[in-house]
């Protein structure tokens, strides 16, 4: 039985506005324009419902507490045309906690493309704006369909902050089965996508008058595909503390590092904290250092992707020398780098072992390849080149990377045993001998039009699927409740004391081990 809140008038006018909405788009609940805050427990959602969100301008909204289950998730949708969510002083634009199991998704109108449009454009002094902040513990979810842009700091920031009292902390809490998809993300202060914290290093907090370090918790299952990202400030993606189920692929990633003053913050893609990720069939165009960043990774593949304009390496790997990058395999294979300011790729490190780097191609890049004495990689049919036209691309001018019939990339590359990368970046299967680079040459036209494919690997796409649930859990949601949301705006004002902090300092990577070593033994 559905608990029934208690209305004063302006709560009876708003239930009949709601109402009225909901009975246009077939919803069991809305929002409407009036609510900036909303608690689904109050409103009465139960696992499987669809929630509308009324369609106009708001300044804000936060959502607290839609609780969904694995065979039933809470969708939230726009309905009634565009949801625009701006405003210049607050530290979000969307915020959601204490929430599992839903997908907020933009598809409500059929001829919108992204049905919200959030920007929350405030840079300080203090703090700064994120697009879409998603954190108290919340955990199996999924967005698509939406866009974010100018904000003072990251467009989405995925995560829940440390606590005094340790229930987000490493070995307490494990957020799973994070899905974000077909958004537009743009003209950012910071990160396009912050997901996870930099790495296993704690941070100090104020315990109650006692500085304490406190140590992140680890996610399960991060899915980041077909979005597209410009006009970053700072990195366009970075995952960390993902050590499983973790895949990037898909994206469209152009013009990051726009007004970072430190060059560790400009990358195109970065994955680090011990994270294992498969990294593939995305494009990368443009960017003042390096493309891939791959630094203190656990077993990672960086496969299939085009990468374009980078000031500095193409794409680089290093095990920072990190006890939780002992014995991790890095595999670069089938990528394409043109025009690297630096190398087409750089790999260090004595610590991770039976890497690879095969039938890369890479094309007018200031300086070599570069690998370690100390590496311990097989490597086999790297192609480069001293400039563009002999590479044979279809159309270079405008980026398009693809063979044509007389490249000297085709049937130059070789099978490695144990490294199977059968589609290309279209999803084309290979020859055998396959072409170097990202992509197989076909006579035919690409799939869908050119669209990106599967990138060498099964896509996970929809919900629920990443992984298993583990004993005890309720579900896979990675903790056994999803917990109180703290009176409200307190998680709140942690997260955006995150971007307080993140404006003044990238977060150290390095930590006590033998602290962290308590919580984790990847540290």
């Amino acid at each position: 039985m559905r608990r029934r809140p208690k209305l004063g008038l302006l709560g009876f006018v708003l239930l009949l506005t709601a109402r009225a909405v909901a009975a246009d788009c077939g919803c069991d609940h809305s929002i409407a324009l009036a609510q900036t805050s909303v608690n689904g427990s109050d409103l009465g959602v139960v696992p499987g419902d669809t929630v509308c969100v009324e369609a106009g301008e708001r300044p804000f909204l936060v959502l607290e507490q839609f609780v969904g289950s694995a065979s039933a998730p809470v969708t939230i949708k726009n309905c009634g045309g565009l949801v625009k969510i701006a405003n210049s002083d607050k530290g979000y634009g969307i915020a959601i906690g204490a929430s599992s199991y839903f997908r907020l998704t933009g598809t409500g109108e059929p001829n919108l493309t992204y049905g919200f449009d959030v920007s929350a454009s405030r840079t300080g002094p203090g703090y700064a704006g994120m697009g879409v902040a998603v954190g108290d513990l919340s955990t199996d979810y999924e967005i698509d369909h939406v866009e974010v842009h100018h904000t003072g700091f990251a467009g989405f920031i995925l995560k829940t902050e440390s606590r005094c009292d340790g229930s987000a902390n490493l070995g307490a809490f494990v957020q799973k089965n994070t899905r974000v998809h077909h958004t537009y993300v743009h003209d950012t202060g910071g990160e396009g996508f912050y997901v996870g914290s930099t790495g296993y290093g704690g941070r100090e907090f104020d315990c109650n008058g006692t500085p304490t370090v406190l140590y992140p918790h680890e996610h399960d299952g991060v899915y980041l595909y077909a979005n597209r990202i410009e006009s970053t400030g700072w990195d366009g993606l970075q995952v960390g503390v993902t050590p499983r189920n973790c895949e990037i692929y898909d994206n469209l990633i152009l013009g990051v590092g726009k007004t970072a003053s430190d060059s560790v913050q400009t990358r195109g893609i970065q994955i680090g904290g011990a994270s294992a990720c498969k990294v593939y069939g995305n494009t990368l165009i443009g960017g003042p250092t390096i493309g891939i960043f791959v630094l203190g990774a656990a077993d990672t593949w960086v496969v299939n992707n085009v990468v374009a304009d980078f000031d500095s390496d193409g794409i680089y790997g290093n095990d920072q020398q990190l006890d939780a990058a002992s014995g991790a395999s890095y595999v670069f294979a089938h990528n394409t780098v043109v025009r690297a300011g630096g190398a087409g790729l750089r790999l260090f490190g004595d610590r991770i072992a039976g890497s690879a780097v095969f039938n890369n191609l890479f094309v007018a890049s200031v300086n070599p390849m570069g690998i370690g004495g100390s590496v311990d990689a097989a490597t086999a049919a790297n192609l480069e080149l001293a400039s563009v036209p002999e590479a044979g691309f279809e159309a270079p001018a405008q980026h398009g990377y693809r063979l044509r019939a007389d490249s000297v990339a085709r049937d130059a590359g070789e099978k490695l045993a144990g490294f199977a990368v059968p589609l290309d970046h279209d999803g084309v299967a290979r020859d055998d001998p396959p072409d170097v680079g990202a992509y197989e040459y076909t006579s035919a036209p690409p799939p869908s039009g050119g669209a990106p494919g599967s990138g060498g690997f099964p896509g996970s796409g929809g919900f629920g699927n990443a992984a298993a649930a583990d004993a005890g859990d309720e579900g896979g949601c990675g903790c056994r409740s999803v917990g109180s949301s703290r009176g409200g705006a307190a998680w709140l004002l942690l997260a955006v004391a995150l971007g307080a902090a993140r404006l003044s300092q990238r977060r150290s990577l390095r930590r006590s081990s033998r602290a962290c070593a308590a919580a984790s033994p990847r540290c």
